[in-house]
């Protein structure tokens, strides 16, 4: 984790690059050249639509009506498009790969000015392939801004992974209004996330939103309340956060009241999250949110906090409950032989595995061990029907024991891409814990 002197952020940045010619080679073209070649004819054979509209991924004849079945070009065509994009997965969107394939190439050679200008035969070949390296070759990053509601920041921007959380003025929130985009149910706003993105608009909108979300399920996994005052927590991106109310109610057909909502916190960044964690379990996380590939057992970390922030969202008593069930299997679940498991049971299998991954001393994976199969119990009940309403306290003290895990997993993220990177190597390490003799009688 890092922190910045408090320049201004800018919002609305577009930094979208033009494409820039690499030196590699075009080699894998000319099929897909002669393939853009022979869409173009098949489109030749029909006729021009009467009005104009954009055509989008799922309707061409939006703007191109054969003579003959939509089904014949639609195979071609995303064909075509599959074809760029693999070729540079990391800058192209399906969206805008589709609006250049049209607009750049088809419109021009089937739609636009007169017979007379349109290229036949080799002629046609030739201008795809002059055409497809610019899509194939397109690189660009930009700065995208995303508005976080609920959330103030004290000083200075903080940059966590790939996101930096800045301080946004009300001025520049009515700038940003002008684009007609923000709502005016949307709360008050304070703090925009910015990601430098790679990608045409629509790849790095995705790129954006995905690592924004990414770093706010660790805000809440391992910062957020689970109980008691969750409810008040609505940090998130504007659009995706529940607004509370209070809610009109009428007893007796005829006295009014008002069940008053839980009302919102304004969760401040350092007091109330970077306080959390100390500065290695930070730059632990940073670390880790910045990898691009991973092993096994660190997905199933990612995944795992993924659904312990879930839990801390709000829902149902018992929702929040089995979500908190969900990040621990998540994390430390999975059986690597089947009648291994029938033997032991699932229940059994992670009160065994999390006492001896966060367990200090036998006292402690006991009680580790215990408090396992009693929240198990009540997941069961929940699962399989016929279970009360859990208690807030109850889902404080299971998530509470389910972040610890999150954390010891985080502490030993040199072991999840070695030792510990597979299941099969979690539950072997487990098996060996439970045979180490104590220092003192060792030979």
């Amino acid at each position: 984790m890092e922190t910045y002197p408090p320049d201004p952020l800018p919002l609305g940045n577009d930094n979208l690059t033009m494409p820039k010619q690499k030196s590699h080679k075009k080699a894998g073209l000319d099929n897909l050249a002669n393939k853009l070649a022979k869409l173009v004819e098949m489109f030749r054979r029909g006729e021009e639509a009467k009005d104009f509209e954009w055509w989008n991924h799922n309707s061409p004849s939006y703007i191109f009506k054969p003579l003959y079945s939509y089904q014949d070009v639609q195979p071609l065509f995303e064909e075509i498009v599959e074809g760029i994009i693999s070729r540079n997965p990391e800058m192209l969107s399906d969206y805008w790969v589709h609006r250049q394939l049209i607009f750049e190439f088809l419109v021009n050679q089937t739609t636009s000015g007169t017979e007379k200008e349109h290229l036949y035969n080799e002629d046609l070949v030739h201008k795809a392939k002059q055409f497809l390296p610019e899509l194939t070759e397109f690189e660009a990053w930009q700065d995208v801004d995303i508005p976080i509601a609920n959330l103030w920041l004290e000083g200075e921007p903080v940059k966590l992974g790939n996101v930096t959380f800045a301080t946004i003025t009300k001025q520049e929130i009515e700038q940003w209004k002008k684009g007609g985009l923000w709502s005016e149910l949307a709360p008050e706003t304070h703090v925009a996330a910015r990601v430098r993105a790679p990608g045409d608009q629509q790849k790095a909108i995705l790129y954006t939103r995905a690592k924004v979300s990414q770093i706010l399920d660790v805000f809440r996994a391992f910062c957020f309340p689970f109980g008691r005052y969750s409810d008040t927590w609505l940090v998130g991106i504007v659009g995706t956060v529940i607004s509370s109310a209070s809610t009109p109610m009428r007893i007796d057909n005829k006295k009014y009241v008002t069940h008053v909502g839980v009302g919102t916190t304004y969760v401040k960044l350092h007091k109330s999250i970077l306080s959390k964690l100390v500065q290695p379990q930070w730059e632990l996380i940073d670390k880790l949110t910045l990898k691009t590939n991973y092993s096994a057992m660190e997905s199933k970390l990612l995944e795992g906090i993924h659904w312990l922030s879930e839990s801390t969202k709000p829902d149902t008593n018992n929702s929040r409950f089995a979500k908190i069930s969900f990040a621990l299997e998540t994390m430390i679940g999975g059986e690597p032989k089947a009648d291994e498991l029938k033997v032991r049971g699932i229940t059994a299998m992670l009160a065994e595995r999390a006492a001896f991954i966060i367990g200090k001393n036998i006292n402690d994976r006991l009680g580790i061990d215990k408090d396992i199969r009693k929240y198990y119990k009540i997941r069961g009940g929940i699962v399989h029907g016929g279970g009360n309403d859990v208690s807030l306290e109850d889902i404080d003290r299971f998530g509470q024991l389910v972040r610890r895990i999150a954390i010891a997993l985080l502490e030993r993220s040199d072991e999840l891409v070695a030792e510990l990177s597979t299941v099969n190597k979690l539950q072997a390490w487990v098996n060996k814990q439970k045979y180490i003799l104590p220092k003192s009688n060792t030979p």
